[in-house]
């Protein structure tokens, strides 16, 4: 932004800063745009604060105090908590605001969240992201997005602070919806993955070298290369996205096909291996963990 522009930006509220939000927040604020931070958890409001300048506070002065709100929280139970809760956001969200939800919430609590919004004189707008915490880190997320076309506009910049590549889908939903739908896939790859690699290993490959086999085939998706290191060295990296998690975005995906009367056995199959995961105790572990899984249940049946 030019310094004229930072007289005119629009103030955002930033609701959410774990991995991904943390590092979408710091570069709404390199952007230029005043920013009002908000997190659960104080002390990482305030540290991000102290590195970049921007204000911090309660979710409802968060949103009393800018034009553009936006959410990036775990899951629909903490971004609920954050709405509606004590000093939550739509305590203080103001006529003529626009409210961007970015987290995996699902289409079912956007649209009830929409209409709180609008009972208060607000608009809303989802926009989930794709992409790993390195894409937030640089920039480079691709966003969907559901919304008003006005309220798409008015945002548009704020986003492109966040994401490099963003598609506009439809009405209020769809972005969560699509968010789903891409999900869906990750997860399947994620299983797909995890089966092939430890079918390698079992009969005598290594590890490594089937890995690079994999980056280099047909199956090469940009998962496959950006999950490279969790897969080659289980649990020496730092957490991407928590095994509960992907259970939760399952339950989200099997939730939505049986409300639209789709059929989705394979996402029916992952989540029922992601919960034996987590009775085997793999849910803070990071979602490339269901390997070890296959591993040690592999090593369980030739026990038996």
């Amino acid at each position: 932004m030019s310094s004229g522009d930072h007289e005119t930006a629009p103030r955002v509220g930033f609701v959410g800063l774990g991995r991904m939000g943390s590092r979408m927040a710091a570069n709404v604020i390199a952007a230029g745009f005043p920013t009002v931070l908000c997190n659960r958890t104080v002390e990482t409001a305030e540290r991000l604060a102290r590195e970049t300048g921007a204000e911090v506070a309660d979710a409802a002065d968060a949103a009393a105090r800018s034009s553009v709100v936006i959410t990036m929280l775990a899951d629909p139970t903490a971004t609920e908590a954050m709405y509606e809760g004590p000093s939550g956001i739509l305590e203080g969200l103001q006529p003529g605001s626009v409210v961007v939800d970015m987290g995996t919430t699902g289409p079912e609590l956007v649209l009830r969240l929409a209409g709180l919004a609008a009972e208060r004189g607000a608009t809303f707008v989802d926009a989930p992201v794709s992409g790993s915490v390195a894409f937030a880190e640089s920039g480079e997320l691709t966003l969907l997005v559901g919304g008003d076309a006005a309220d798409v506009d008015r945002v548009m910049p704020v986003l492109y602070a966040m994401g490099s590549t963003i598609f506009r889908l439809g009405p209020v939903g769809a972005g969560a919806t699509m968010k789903l739908a891409v999900n869906a896939v990750i997860y399947g790859l994620c299983q797909a993955l995890s089966e092939g690699l430890v079918l390698a290993e079992r009969a005598g490959v290594d590890r490594e070298k089937a890995y690079e086999v994999f980056a280099a085939s047909a199956v090469a998706a940009p998962f496959v290369h950006y999950r490279r290191r969790e897969f080659e060295q289980p649990g020496e990296g730092p957490v991407a996205l928590r095994l509960a998690l992907a259970k939760k975005d399952l339950d989200l995906i099997l939730s939505l096909a049986n409300r639209s009367g789709s059929f989705a056995p394979q996402a029916e199959i992952n989540r029922s291996i992601l919960s034996q995961a987590m009775v085997a105790g793999w849910s803070d572990h990071d979602v490339s963990a269901v390997a070890e899984f296959l591993r040690d249940a592999s090593d369980g049946r030739n026990e038996n």
